[in-house]
């Protein structure tokens, strides 16, 4: 019988393979997050209180993980620019609204709440509006990292003459806890798809009561 030899890389561009292999390094997660959530519902039968609360556990840190991988494959492809870009001409107060919208539904946190200010009427942009809520989302997110709950975090829109600064800052203490990693990987999509639309950061800043992200986006 024949025998095949084997493939023995010399060399890895991790990048390259982190994208490529997304659906892989992804679905053991999605797996587990969906068993775990079948459990928690008392499709499997009922479960006793204790055992409810270790399910929460495994359900959230699973949950974590997968935002974790997920950031790192959206920075391969980024890197890479295999991110599909294309621009139109948009209402900036929408796109902020729906990434509030969004927050709130999957990525809301105990105890973190999120205020907004948007001006009335319309603030126009050339966006790719699928990646530009991408980007808000994360610099939410980083400020939500970044402080401990009870926490505030506020979103506010101010229109200039030539640009939108857009204001993401949260108030309460400092989170000893923070993961190093997942404010590495939330900044380093927050500025890339910034920089993507043309914009840039005028503020960045943190102390021991918060911090504040002040983003420049240039206007129709």
């Amino acid at each position: 019988m024949s025998k095949t030899p084997l493939h023995l890389p010399d060399d890895l561009d991790l990048v390259e393979f982190i994208s490529k292999e997304a659906h892989d390094l992804k679905s053991p997660f999605n797996r587990i997050l969906g068993f775990t959530k079948m459990l928690l519902k008392g499709m499997s039968g009922p479960l006793t209180d204790m055992q409810k609360d270790d399910l929460t556990v495994v359900y959230e840190n699973s949950a974590q993980a997968m935002t974790a991988m997920s950031n790192l494959v959206d920075m391969a492809r980024l890197s890479r620019g295999e991110k599909a870009f294309s621009v139109s001409e948009t209402n900036l107060n929408n796109i902020l609204a729906q990434t509030v919208a969004y927050w709130k539904q999957n990525k809301a946190v105990k105890d973190v709440e999120l205020v907004t200010h948007f001006p009335e009427g319309e603030t126009r942009i050339r966006a790719d509006e699928t990646l530009l809520r991408q980007g808000l989302l994360n610099w939410i997110l980083y400020v939500v990292e970044y402080t401990q709950p009870p926490a505030q975090v506020m979103l506010t829109l101010e229109p200039r003459e030539q640009d939108a600064l857009v204001t993401v800052q949260s108030r309460g203490k400092r989170n000893p806890a923070a993961g190093e990693m997942f404010l590495t990987m939330s900044a380093y999509i927050g500025q890339t798809i910034l920089k993507m639309h043309q914009g840039a950061i005028l503020t960045a800043e943190g102390d021991e009561e918060g911090a504040v992200i002040r983003l420049s986006l240039p206007k129709a």
